[in-house]
């Protein structure tokens, strides 16, 4: 799939994002949990009517994790980027080859050998631009406990592309002594090789799929079940929120272009932070400052601001804080900032959005840096 092609999922997740804007107006979300959106964010109310004038509600980051799982010689052999979707039903997962290079030499793994996870992290937050919520390092001793008590995991590794990349990179020798394929029984105790193993391709493509074919299988067998002790540790925070948030809803393994060689596997920067946002559409700031904070407020009345408008907005450099409406409906759009420092930005926003007037107000003790008040000339845009 090339950088310019949209992958399947990105259809997915409209269609959810819907249903979850249509029940909005009739609740408002646990403080930390989910906002109008594919994979939340979330709201504390504010003004009590959202159909009134003047009604705000404050934005609170969407739950984002990353976990790097490590084998038993301490070197990475997964980067997975998790986000939840409203009140923990379903998320999304994207994994990243560790080779993944985020610069002209440095890979991931590169990285974590030096600097473990603190810089692993830091370094994929100023790639990607966006935080994580929480993260963790796993280690292959703990994955046995995560599966047990739904072990054997039935892996399916019968398809088309995981069948080819054997067939380019693995010799016949290595085929017949240690290729993993069919359907595979994973349990405790082999679960740790199963993840870890490159089995002779140096590309780490076979592992990349099994590592997708093995998320795929355990949450759906997570979802069989109803017990969510079955999952170890914290199931409120972290790795245990997520999985136990995967598999409570609509689990989707994020598809993006890599591409894997035996030096480095490549991936377009652009791509990868526009696939991130459709995951994490509310995300923390990679660091203190590093968006800009907005207001976006709704001048027509009824307008669903975080599908039609917060995406691109985010994309653009946006930390939205506050959704809610104008003071008064029937307004013009209006693009207000107060530090000269934003006045590209407001014009990267005027792009994308597609018009609005641009409007200076220097103010030292501004509530929010920008200001965003989609007026009806915008309403029903393409």
């Amino acid at each position: 799939m090339t950088a310019n092609q949209k992958p399947w999922w990105i259809w997915v997740f409209p269609l959810l994002t819907l249903a979850f804007l249509i029940a909005i107006p009739l609740f408002v979300w646990n403080a930390t949990d989910a906002i109008l959106n594919s994979t939340d964010g979330d709201f504390g109310d504010v003004v009590i009517d959202p159909s009134k004038p003047g009604y705000e509600s404050y934005v609170l980051a969407t739950p984002s994790h990353l976990t790097l799982g490590v084998d038993d010689a301490g070197g990475l052999v997964m980067v997975a980027i998790m986000g939840l979707a409203p009140n923990d039903e379903g998320g999304a997962i994207l994994l990243l080859n560790p080779k993944t290079l985020l610069g002209e030499e440095e890979t991931i793994a590169s990285v974590f050998k030096s600097g473990g996870l603190v810089e692993a992290e830091r370094a994929l937050k100023d790639y990607l631009e966006i935080g994580f919520t929480t993260s963790n390092t796993m280690p292959s001793s703990s994955w046995g406990a995560y599966i047990a008590s739904v072990s054997p995991v039935s892996v399916d590794l019968n398809n088309k592309v995981y069948e080819l990349v054997a067939a380019e990179n693995l010799s016949s020798d290595t085929s017949a002594c240690c290729f993993y394929e069919g359907v595979v029984q994973v349990g405790p105790s082999d679960i740790d090789l199963f993840l870890a193993r490159s089995e002779g391709d140096d590309s780490g493509q076979l592992r990349h799929l099994r590592q997708e074919a093995f998320w795929r299988a355990w949450i759906e067998r997570l979802s069989e079940e109803a017990e969510v002790s079955l999952i170890p540790g914290e199931i409120d925070a972290g790795f245990g929120r997520m999985v136990s948030g995967f598999s409570k809803g609509e689990f989707v393994i994020v598809d993006l272009s890599q591409d894997m060689q035996p030096e480095a596997t490549y991936i377009a920067r652009a791509t990868a932070k526009d696939t991130v946002i459709d995951m994490i559409p509310f995300p923390l700031p990679s660091n203190p400052g590093a968006r800009s904070t907005v207001r976006l407020l709704d001048a027509v009345g009824g307008l669903d601001l975080a599908a039609d408008y917060s995406l691109e907005l985010v994309k653009a450099g946006a930390q939205i804080l506050i959704i809610g409406n104008a003071s008064e409906f029937g307004g013009a759009t209006e693009l207000i900032y107060h530090d000269s420092k934003d006045a590209d930005l407001v014009a990267e926003f005027q792009k994308v959005l597609g018009g609005g007037e641009i409007l200076y107000e220097p103010l030292t003790d501004a509530a929010v840096e920008i200001t965003v008040i989609i007026g009806e000339e915008l309403n029903g845009r393409d």
